[in-house]
């Protein structure tokens, strides 16, 4: 059953070239998808498929060749500072406290200076990272210091968070840990997620829906809707239909990789 709610964030035929040299390179090719209001969905492909390129044109760091970006029901294409943004390294100031880095984002998100450092520290505690809240981003793990950049992109109050590859750099067991730490926390906000990863085991994990693209210039080879339920089991990897769907979508990739024809 596919999910319903409001769409905030929709897609329309987005295209995008780049020049390299005198050659025009198309990078995306009339992309359009959607997430709707609560909803985690997940953009896998190859590398180099636009995944990235795509976040850039959400966040109206560029602008596409073709397309709309449209956000709560409003064109916003090529617009910036509407949607909260973790990238794949963590995005932290290390001349700050972890704490100061958490109240500096909710100091731009309109809260006063006092009670954006009580906020800090309460939501610090929260995520189990109380004890590091005087230290500095250098001082920290892979896996804390990727905390603290998700807990700063989900205090910057928007309707759409993009996450792009946030756990890519870590171990394998830190990325197990990260992505159940995760799921808890969204299962609390639910906020609207629009997440890229390689790894399908992790797109099944987290997702309710998965955009399968293929290699640049990228196309929508599938839309898959994830059937497990909510909140998720930590071994619903074990299930037959996790091991299946796994199968399809790894078949997709391979199909729609012209890289390996």
């Amino acid at each position: 059953m596919k999910p319903t709610g409001k769409v905030l964030l929709d897609l329309i035929g987005i295209s995008k070239s780049y020049l390299r040299g005198k050659v025009s390179v198309p990078v995306l090719d009339n992309i359009s998808l959607h997430v709707r209001e609560g909803e985690f969905v997940t953009l896998i492909g190859p590398s180099g498929s636009g995944k990235s390129t795509l976040f850039r044109l959400i966040g109206g760091v560029e602008r596409p060749d073709s397309g709309h970006v449209i956000i709560d029901g409003t064109e916003v294409t090529g617009k910036r500072g509407l949607i909260s943004y973790m990238p794949q390294q963590a995005a932290l100031f290390p001349w700050l406290s972890v704490a100061d880095n958490i109240s500096s984002t909710l100091v731009t998100a309109g809260t006063a200076k006092k009670e954006a450092k009580e906020q800090a520290l309460k939501w610090l505690h929260r995520i189990h990272l109380g004890g590091v809240a005087n230290e500095y981003p250098h001082v920290l793990s892979g896996g804390m210091q990727q905390r603290v950049s998700f807990l700063r992109a989900l205090l910057m109050r928007r309707d759409v968070m993009c996450l792009d590859e946030p756990f890519a750099a870590l171990d394998a067991l830190t990325r197990a840990d990260m992505q159940r730490w995760l799921l808890e926390l969204w299962e609390t906000d639910r906020r609207s997620v629009l997440f890229v990863t390689h790894s399908i085991e992790e797109a099944l994990m987290l997702s309710d829906r998965i955009y399968v693209l293929s290699s640049a210039p990228a196309t929508i080879l599938r839309e898959i809707v994830v059937p497990f339920d909510r909140p998720r089991r930590a071994d619903v990897w074990t299930e037959p239909a996790f091991v299946e769907l796994k199968r399809e979508v790894l078949n997709l990739l391979e199909k729609g990789d012209t890289t390996l024809v």
